[in-house]
């Protein structure tokens, strides 16, 4: 050990014989010696030892872990430069100390160790290192132009293959915030060239593409990242970064999402990149397209609060498109699916569920149960057709009520005015035109025909009294209806 750290010894026919008592006192100042570099060395080991193993720590996703290893590793390394700032030990130790202070994202620390370290460099190669670790810092404290010199002088001389590829990183971003997209994406290759396997730069080089106008690039990166074998932690940047690119160019994503099906990420972060999916679809008018991403959303990611609010999209875009009951039923199935999960008791979902229960028992009752499901699908569930379809159902099932003119008008306000009569389909068939001549020639006297002209009312009821009859018909209706959610969620209780 005497000799593995430095103390030297004579030749024998050059050695002199001192007395035995300063024979003694060597050999005691030279154990000490011996003693204090084996403490340095030791402490030096054990802070490596926690380096790697807050690192890997931090790379498993344990960043509070990690962040507590690393802090040990600090600890000692700054035991040895405080107790020995002479030690041959102590540029290693502020190197391990800006490293560490990097990973920890502690940039103003990171930035005096690397001064530090830079104060002990012996040649350009130790001086270009240390630059390099004070170029990161400086980049993420705000200072993208001496970062970038920095970083540019530490590769000059760096040949550590993991080094150059994170100076490359450092400074490709310090040239994308200078607005130097060009010079940015060839450092991002060159990374991706040295280490293939990380992923972040390859993530940052998508927002690149977005930024340089070159989306169709980006698109395509963007989906070959989605088929890769990735960690959590990676699935949720690319999840970020896709989110971006969606902000800045819709279409790009849309690109970049399109087989998403073929992803092997965990279900939750691909439920969510299918509900991003959906709602790109759902602002280009694409609501089959969307709703069936919404669907799947729900499916993968249903126990999160995006994966309720999918399922919630989902049935909504069904209700608006509706023209049947078996349409509101399959909505309420799904809605009553979400209530299930601890995350889908929501007012929201529940007030919606009880809307389509009382609209399936007003369909089925029929008569006037019509009239208020149909005024209910056209105000609150926004299905226009369905409730076209329901007003005309009434005033054909029961010409002669006092309210058929009434649900022809509802009708008429939600078809093409200019329509031509369009045969015999049920329950809607019937275009814009024919709805007027049906109005003229069979309720010319009705009171509401008569008060949408303008007339006064013949004899017989007024509007305000025929509305009167109505609105009482319809409370009715509305409190049996509300019987009938109490029934059917006592029932789902009781299951």
């Amino acid at each position: 050990m005497v000799g593995e750290f430095g103390l030297r010894t004579a030749r024998a026919g050059r050695i002199h014989h001192p007395p035995r008592r300063h024979l003694q006192i060597l050999l005691f100042a030279g154990a000490l010696a011996a003693g204090s570099g084996c403490v340095y060395f030791n402490s030096l080991y054990n802070a490596n030892r926690l380096y790697d193993q807050g690192r890997s720590e931090m790379d498993e996703g344990r960043e509070a872990v990690g962040r507590s290893t690393l802090g040990s590793s600090i600890e000692k390394a700054e035991g040895i430069v405080e107790e020995s700032p002479d030690s041959r030990w102590a540029d290693d130790a502020w190197r391990l100390i800006a490293r560490a202070r990097l990973l920890r994202l502690e940039w103003n620390e990171a930035a005096e160790a690397s001064r530090s370290l830079m104060r002990y460099a012996q040649t350009g190669k130790d001086s270009a290192e240390a630059a390099g670790y004070l170029g990161s810092a400086e980049l993420n404290l705000g200072n993208p132009a001496f970062a970038d010199s920095l970083l540019s002088v530490a590769l000059a001389e760096e040949r550590d293959e993991d080094r150059r590829a994170q100076f490359l990183h450092g400074r490709a971003r310090a040239r994308a915030q200078l607005g130097h997209l060009d010079e940015a994406n060839e450092d991002l290759l060159l990374v991706s060239a040295l280490r293939p396997d990380w992923i972040i730069p390859r993530i940052d080089r998508v927002g690149l593409l977005v930024d340089d106008g070159r989306a169709a690039e980006a698109g395509i990166e963007l989906a070959a990242l989605l088929q890769l074998d990735l960690t959590g932690r990676e699935q949720e940047a690319v999840l970020e970064t896709a989110e971006r690119v969606a902000e800045r160019s819709p279409e790009t994503a849309l690109v970049g999402l399109a087989d998403l099906e073929s992803s092997g990420f965990e279900r939750e972060v691909r439920g969510l990149l299918v509900k991003l999916r959906g709602d790109l679809r759902l602002a280009r008018g694409d609501n089959e397209g969307a709703r069936s991403d919404y669907e799947q959303a729900a499916s993968l990611a249903g126990t999160t609060r995006a994966g309720i609010d999918a399922g919630l999209t989902a049935a909504q875009i069904q209700l608006r498109g509706a023209s049947s009951l078996e349409e509101i039923v399959e909505a309420e199935s799904l809605l009553a699916d979400l209530e299930l999960r601890p995350a889908g008791r929501r007012p929201d979902i529940m007030r919606l569920r009880d809307t389509l229960i009382r609209m399936e028992y007003w369909v089925t009752a029929g008569g006037l149960g019509y009239v208020i499901a149909a005024e209910t699908a056209r105000d609150q569930l926004e299905a226009p057709e369905f409730a076209r379809r329901l007003f005309l159902r009434y005033a054909d099932e029961e010409p002669d009520a006092l309210w058929a003119a009434k649900a022809i008008l509802a009708a008429l306000e939600l078809s093409d005015l200019d329509s031509a009569p369009q045969g015999d389909e049920e329950y809607g068939g019937a275009g814009g035109e024919e709805l007027r001549r049906r109005l003229r020639k069979d309720y010319s006297d009705s009171p509401y025909v008569l008060a949408v002209l303008g007339e006064p009312a013949t004899d017989g009821l007024t509007y305000e009294e025929v509305e009167l009859m109505l609105l009482r018909q319809l409370d009715r209706l509305e409190s049996l209806a509300g019987t009938e959610v109490r029934a059917v969620r006592s029932g789902a209780e009781r299951q």
